[in-house]
């Protein structure tokens, strides 16, 4: 497919005109008999998506295609994308994917310092503190535990690939706490 080399601005010298609110992009057909087609572009929110089909001999919309006809999982997937690329919301999104990307960074060199401080070496006296015994989680009230796994469930099974790895975290530090309690 070709889109025309400039972007058409409907009513920009008239005034308002029915169609697509602007800007749109204007697909020229590839063959003979085929239609152009008229697609909405502007990206600040994914409703202004719609597209409709002209037949080059007559002028005359053959199909359209609108947002609100999507299904619902194509709606949730192009909202998905565009609030992870920063779209969706303008500037504050892109504010807030920037403040959530530099908490990340602060987590993992923070992290990485934690270890760091707390590492074995031959000389325990250069340690920094104690790790966390085994066995904190029973000391955490219920009120507080129960919506926390809840949360953590439904984060994981929202989002697969991290509730997979949490729980084969969980299941590793599960094992590696049974053999040291046989140890004891």
């Amino acid at each position: 497919m070709r889109a025309l080399g400039r972007r058409h601005r409907p009513g920009a010298q008239g005034g308002p005109r029915p169609g697509p609110v602007r800007p749109v992009e204007i697909v020229l057909p590839t063959e003979p008999g085929t239609t152009y087609v008229v697609k909405q572009v502007r990206r600040s929110w994914p409703e202004k998506q719609d597209s409709v089909a002209v037949d080059p001999a007559g002028g005359k919309v053959t199909d359209v295609l609108r947002f609100a006809d999507y299904p619902v999982l194509a709606k949730l997937t192009r909202y998905g994308i565009d609030l992870h690329t920063g779209i969706l919301f303008g500037l504050a999104n892109q504010i807030a994917l920037a403040a959530l990307a530099l908490a990340l960074i602060f987590l993992i060199v923070w992290g990485c310092r934690m270890w760091w401080q707390r590492r074995p070496t031959r000389d325990r006296a250069l340690s920094f503190g104690r790790p966390i015994p085994r066995g904190a989680w029973r000391q955490v009230p219920l009120p507080v535990l129960i919506p926390l796994i809840l949360a953590v469930g439904a984060v994981g099974w929202a989002v697969p690939l991290p509730g997979i790895t949490l729980v084969a975290f969980l299941a590793v530090d599960l094992a590696l706490g049974v053999i040291a309690r046989r140890r004891a």
